[in-house]
């Protein structure tokens, strides 16, 4: 066999290699990060969904800020950190997704105050009143000012904050919420019966 023959033959049989090796072995996806992460994540096997959460991250790509791959892949990260009790990892995506969702809706959207709620959940958890509190006050008013004053999430926000209010020691505010959002489920299932 001459020499020219000899290396087609092997460069045939390494690029069908390749090739079968390739259809056998997809490249990891997105899709397929993500679907392996929340697959482990409803099996509680959190730090594999964690690698794949944070694979999926990478692959999200990068914005439009309107990316909903990467929005989707942030708040999936964020949730597996809380779980794991990562407050401080989660605390950083959260702040990301709370940018993001400022610079896709303007700072005054609803999502805002949804990215707010989440991140001050986060404070209250390590103790860090004041900042959660910050975040809740934003919260609310963004709320109260695009959904009105009687809507559910408002209800909601006002839950977390007399929560948040009742550690603090300060019962008597934390009082006039719970009043204020008993009042709006109540008017909110009266609607929905």
């Amino acid at each position: 066999m001459t020499r020219t023959k000899f290396i087609a033959l092997f460069v045939a049989v390494v690029g069908s290699f390749l090739y079968v090796h390739s259809y056998l072995n997809p490249p990891e996806t997105w899709e397929s990060h993500n679907k392996k992460g929340v697959n482990a994540f409803q099996q509680s096997r959190y730090a594999e969904a964690e690698k794949h959460f944070v694979q999926a991250l990478k692959l999200a790509g990068t914005p439009p800020l309107s990316n909903n791959r990467l929005h989707f892949s942030l708040h999936q990260l964020a949730e597996i950190y809380r779980i794991q009790s990562k407050f401080v990892e989660a605390e950083l995506i959260l702040k990301r997704t709370l940018a993001m969702d400022e610079q896709i809706s303007g700072p005054e959207h609803a999502n805002v105050a949804f990215a707010l709620n989440n991140l001050a959940a986060n404070y209250r958890v390590r103790g860090k009143y004041e900042e959660a509190e910050v975040m809740l006050q934003r919260a609310l008013k963004i709320l109260e000012e695009s959904l009105g004053r009687e809507h559910p999430m408002v209800g909601n926000i006002l839950e977390h904050y007399a929560h948040l209010l009742h550690k603090m020691g300060r019962s008597i505010e934390a009082e006039k919420l719970e009043t204020r959002f008993q009042a709006i489920y109540s008017a909110s299932a009266m609607e929905n019966q």
